[in-house]
């Protein structure tokens, strides 16, 4: 049985696989050949936070899957929100195979591609500006999967927060291993500008009111 540490995990993903696997995820899913239960959920009112079990599998593949994924309001305690770490088991005896300490990466990661293949397969064919809607670690995730699905170097990051859109450009504009480099980013907190900008949005928040509405979206986004 083996331990794979998060460290491990970052060397092994190869984001152009991942797109494809997750295409090909997706596609077994509509053809009725995977096997996903109601997500299991616990809720947390003191500290708040969540606890999400979700588990599934491929038929007649080598391995079944459980997840274990957290969010918990940590940021006081200098300490991310999330954690969590993946168990495989094989599909024919039942036995731990593998355990991912992803540490919650790999389920940021697969939302992320999510993304990039849902531009992939229905963003215009030329998209001239790309609108990201939140500033958080998803934001930045969604934005570096991106340029493997589409071609374009214009961003605008829009946020509530003036001081988080700031510092998330930073981070970006700073990173020397974000690609692409050339990425022209700048920041706004006005949405209508995001929006009469973009014609690929990617909304990353947790809102719970609408943000962008109907006659704000352009022909064709």
């Amino acid at each position: 049985m083996q331990i794979i540490e998060l460290s491990q995990i970052k060397g092994l993903i190869d984001v152009r696989e991942l797109i494809t696997d997750l295409e090909e995820g997706y596609a077994l899913y509509s053809e009725g050949k995977v096997e996903v239960p109601p997500v299991g959920f616990l809720h947390f009112q003191d500290p708040l936070g969540d606890v999400h079990i979700k588990y599934g599998y491929i038929k007649r593949d080598a391995i079944y899957l459980i997840k274990v994924a957290s969010g918990f309001h940590n940021p006081e305690l200098g300490i991310t929100a999330s954690d969590g770490l993946m168990l495989v088991f094989s599909q024919q005896t039942g036995k731990l195979e593998s355990i991912l300490l992803d540490e919650c990466y790999l389920t940021d990661v697969r939302t992320a591609v999510g993304g990039a293949v849902a531009a992939k397969h229905l963003a215009p064919h030329a998209v001239t500006g790309i609108g990201i809607v939140g500033t958080g670690v998803q934001a930045r995730m969604q934005l570096e999967m991106l340029p493997h699905a589409v071609d374009c170097d214009r961003v605008i990051i829009w946020g509530r927060n003036q001081e988080h859109v700031d510092r998330l450009i930073a981070d970006i504009e700073e990173d020397t291993t974000f690609w692409p480099t050339e990425f022209k980013v700048h920041g706004t907190t006005d949405m209508d500008h995001l929006t009469a900008n973009s014609n690929l949005i990617v909304t990353t928040t947790a809102a719970k009111a609408p943000l962008i509405h109907a006659e704000q979206i352009g022909t064709g986004t």
